[in-house]
């Protein structure tokens, strides 16, 4: 009961929080936001998808016996900070600007959204899939490999969830452009993921029978 009154007292606060910040900013509507909103999704489609494909580039040369410079790994890791910075300064945007009234309690719990309620509620679970991602990286020198191992399959989940996100809520997913950029990212990463179910273990590739 006292976990149960927690959460209420808690969801209670974030409505009350966010309320305040609506009535705050609902003076404000820039078309400044919206293209920095536009341009912070787009932005953070674009390193999601480079860290995913990274991350997949990553296991297959491990499978293969192959080893990568340092600097592919240093680059993972940045490019998916970077998403995630990406990921917040869309969210904090779309806080401010009041042309989509969205409030802190939409942003954070895919109740009651003020526009196409399917699509963000696959961005808000894409949010906290992406946090659990950064958040197991940053521990992973203290975490077991297969734990680890098994946390980061749900990038892949995290990847068709932003896609389908912006696919049917992006305002310029009708665009050519934009299409050419959710189509690209999605067929190298089925194309990789084919090629990484191919290329199997070290352990498993059969040795070459020695000539007589």
């Amino acid at each position: 009961m006292a976990s149960v009154a927690a959460i209420a007292l808690t969801l209670s606060f974030v409505s009350r929080l966010s309320a305040q910040l609506t009535l705050t900013l609902a003076a404000t509507s820039s078309p400044t936001l919206w293209y920095m909103t536009r341009a912070s999704a787009t932005s953070a489609y674009v390193a999601l998808s480079l860290t995913v494909l990274l991350g997949i580039l990553q296991v297959i040369a491990k499978n293969a016996a192959e080893r990568l410079t340092w600097l592919v790994d240093e680059l993972h890791k940045f490019i998916a900070t970077l998403a995630g910075v990406l990921v917040l300064g869309h969210l904090v945007t779309l806080l401010f600007d009041r042309f989509l009234p969205f409030s802190l309690l939409n942003l954070l719990i895919p109740v009651n959204e003020p526009y196409i309620q399917t699509a963000v509620n696959l961005c808000v679970f894409g949010m906290y899939s992406l946090a659990l991602l950064l958040f197991t990286s940053w521990l992973r020198r203290r975490m077991k490999y297969r734990l680890w191992r098994g946390v980061h399959y749900i990038s892949f989940v995290m990847f068709v969830l932003v896609t389908l996100h912006g696919w049917l809520a992006g305002s310029d997913s009708g665009e050519p452009w934009m299409r050419a950029i959710y189509a690209s990212s999605a067929a190298m990463v089925v194309f990789l993921t084919f090629v990484r179910l191919f290329v199997g273990s070290p352990k498993e590739q059969v040795q070459p029978t020695a000539s007589k």
